[in-house]
């Protein structure tokens, strides 16, 4: 087991309402007072910000299409669902394990990219932790509210605008979490993380293919087949999974060097175990979106906004 980091997970600014809403109705170009009502809403069904203005744009859910690549861009609403997702246990635990297992793998600082990085959370907290980090995400919302969490952390964290300017093999360590599920093509994504690591780099992803229902609504339904998989998905790209949760929250994945590719590494049990447990949410669901929702506290979540919902907030 990874021992524990010192840096708190759940960073400062997550814990300070006033300073997120604000930022928010900054950025977003909103009322304050409608920040802090949809800021509360959120709280209390997480992914309602997201699926309602899916709905308004008219955007089939679960589907890739033009129309959803230029809401990722243009929204508002993940700067709502992100923040409470980042806010949540099941995330914060998470990050707490890839910071351990970052410092047990080594005590020098490494250099690591979050790709997909929403509001930049990860990245504060590794930059925290003292690595050498740099930043990646699609939505230009999100990267204006990780550029000025950065600022106001008063944390060094380069920011990439064009990912295509990545050299090759720079990286010891990629953080990809909740990614993957939402993107048309998970194995060239994959690859493409792949050539971004060093011989021996660690990608360390979360990717809940099999979560599709309202509460995510731009997970997409065709990368349902991708649960559990680990040869078709990861394997192919020159990664074998080395390290890992049962439940794959996260998987650590080591670069093979081309001497090393051809040979067969044993897959650690639990990875092992995932692997399986995983692969019947293919078919059937619901359990592990049940235990996911247990996990993501939900009443947690609720406590923190109590005080904004007893003073104006709405359900």
């Amino acid at each position: 087991m990874p021992s524990t980091p010192q840096a708190d997970p759940l960073i400062a600014p997550l814990r300070d309402n006033r300073f997120l809403i604000e930022l928010i109705a900054d950025i977003a170009g909103t009322p304050g007072d409608e920040v802090l009502k949809q800021f509360v809403r959120e709280h209390y069904d997480l992914g309602v910000s997201v699926r309602e203005e899916l709905a308004q744009r008219g955007i089939t859910p679960y589907v890739w299409s033009e129309p959803l690549e230029q809401f990722y861009a243009e929204t508002n609403a993940f700067l709502y669902e992100t923040i409470v997702w980042n806010r949540s246990p099941l995330k914060n635990d998470m990050r707490r394990w890839i910071g351990a297992y970052l410092r047990d793998q080594s005590p020098q600082p490494q250099r690591i990219l979050t790709f997909g990085d929403g509001l930049g959370i990860d990245a504060y907290y590794l930059a925290e932790l003292g690595h050498d980090v740099n930043y990646f995400d699609l939505s230009q919302k999100c990267t204006e509210f990780a550029r000025r969490l950065f600022a106001h952390g008063n944390l060094e964290v380069n920011m990439i605008d064009d990912p295509a300017a990545v050299g090759e093999e720079v990286y010891d360590a990629v953080v990809c979490l909740d990614v993957l599920e939402h993107v048309p093509d998970p194995v060239s994504t994959v690859r493409w993380l792949a050539g971004r690591l060093r011989t021996g780099g660690k990608l360390l992803v979360h990717a809940p293919f099999y979560c599709v229902h309202q509460g995510v609504s731009t997970h997409l339904e065709s990368n349902r087949r991708f649960s559990g998989q680990i040869k078709s998905l990861y394997e192919r790209n020159g990664l074998c999974a080395v390290d890992g949760r049962a439940f794959w929250n996260p998987i650590v994945l080591e670069k093979q060097s081309e001497a090393t590719e051809t040979q067969s590494p044993r897959v650690p049990w639990q990875v092992s175990l995932g692997s399986v447990l995983l692969s019947f949410a293919r078919y059937w669901s619901y359990p592990h979106i049940a235990v996911g929702k247990v996990l993501t506290n939900e009443g947690k979540l609720q406590a923190m906004v109590k005080e904004l919902d007893a003073n104006g907030g709405e359900r």
